[in-house]
């Protein structure tokens, strides 16, 4: 597989090389992680931030030490909520990065990726249980 690349008028010929190839699919799936892991950081901040302000705000209402204590408690639940929900959304994002972007990586170790490799991890029905059969009579 000869490109041909043009610098200056000239004509020059590149040559196949499998290790740039894999290199340059590397950095785009790690591109492409980095940009999804940002998404879910940056939604994660900005929903602490907002849970952040409502509790300070509460905080500011409360009367009384009781008060005070239960705006913490229910702040603190919501917060082992919101970060037990995002290390869900992380693990997820990952699973779904990795069962798609390294599903392509066959055609550099020399099998082409089909579509049944990315179906192998999809939910399936349990199948039935197989009886299993006595014969007593004989």
């Amino acid at each position: 597989m000869q490109n041909s690349i043009h610098t200056k008028g000239e004509k020059q010929s590149r040559l196949p090389n499998p290790i740039l190839d894999l290199a340059i699919a590397g950095v785009e799936m790690q591109m492409k992680a980095w940009q999804a892991y940002q998404i879910e950081s940056a939604r994660f901040v900005a929903k602490r931030l907002q849970a952040n302000l409502a509790f300070l705000q509460s905080v500011g209402h409360c009367g009384d030490a009781a008060a005070m204590s239960e705006c913490q408690r229910v702040w603190f639940a919501d917060c082992r909520k919101d970060y037990a929900e995002k290390w869900g959304r992380l693990i997820g994002t990952s699973f779904a990065l990795g069962l798609t972007d390294l599903a392509g990586l066959g055609r550099f170790t020399g099998r082409p990726a089909t579509k049944s490799d990315t179906q192998q991890f999809e939910a399936r029905p349990a199948a039935p249980p197989q009886r299993q059969r006595t014969d007593l009579a004989a």
